[in-house]
């Protein structure tokens, strides 16, 4: 779940950072990169409340983004993330990669919605990400202004120093259970993207199939298998099965 939560706002909110340098209106233009280049990757509406952002210091922060529900699910968003943290290597604006000294995710919401068939909103969404990995690099590549970090036929390639994601909540609501709430452990990566980095789209695979996985399959294992009936345990494997990117662990 994380992973999208980072996927999106990682790897979207780098889509527009390239413009640093280029315009005066960068706050609105970043928005607007979220929110395009989210909405592209994950099939459903992400929207930004706000974001501000000192070039001086090449810190800033987003606030409010969320990602809605895909349809079919009750909840009106899957993911809310009030606050994320921005801290930028301002040498590297206008080349390829873009260097993120930070990203901090902070104590974004997920609702789990599983339903009988084995789907989920989660699932769908991660799903999206795989299919419209390619069509959102492009928006984000065609986004660009030219010279606004590299060739303009490629996206921005994104290498972050500290990738982090800490205090992720997650209301769960699974068949056969009383809906529960669950804290996935903090998730920090280092050198995400090495020196020729990532586009936007890669970001969230990056998260979903190396950290957020391991973190959330061990959290469904411990906090809500004891409290399923006999019947529903059958449900409870396939979930985890189709949920989850499966590692061989």
């Amino acid at each position: 779940m994380k992973k999208i939560l980072i996927g999106l706002a990682c790897a979207a909110v780098v889509a527009g950072i390239a413009l640093f340098l280029l315009v005066g209106n960068l706050d609105n233009i970043i928005k607007g990169a979220l929110e395009g280049v989210g909405s592209e990757l994950l099939g459903v509406p992400v929207t930004v409340a706000d974001v501000e952002l000192d070039l001086k210091s090449g810190t800033g922060q987003i606030s409010g983004l969320t990602i809605a529900n895909p349809a079919g699910f009750t909840a009106r968003n899957a993911f809310e993330m009030n606050m994320i943290r921005l801290g930028l290597d301002i040498g590297s604006l206008g080349r390829q990669p873009l260097v993120v000294n930070e990203l901090h995710i902070d104590s974004p919401v997920v609702e789990l919605e599983a339903q009988e068939d084995g789907s989920s909103n989660v699932k769908t969404l991660l799903d999206n990400i795989e299919k419209n990995s390619a069509r959102a690099d492009k928006k984000a590549a065609e986004d660009q202004p030219e010279g606004g970090g590299g060739a303009a036929a490629e996206p921005v390639r994104i290498s972050f120093r500290q990738l982090a994601i800490t205090g992720v909540t997650v209301h769960a609501a699974v068949p056969g259970q009383e809906p529960a709430t669950v804290v996935i452990p903090d998730i920090v990566m280092e050198n995400v993207g090495g020196e020729a980095g990532v586009t936007p789209a890669q970001v969230g695979g990056i998260i979903i199939g190396d950290i957020v996985g391991r973190s959330l399959r061990a959290t469904i294992e411990k906090k809500l298998s004891d409290k399923l009936e006999e019947s529903a345990r059958g449900l409870l494997d396939e979930l985890k099965t189709k949920l989850l990117p499966q590692d061989g662990s």
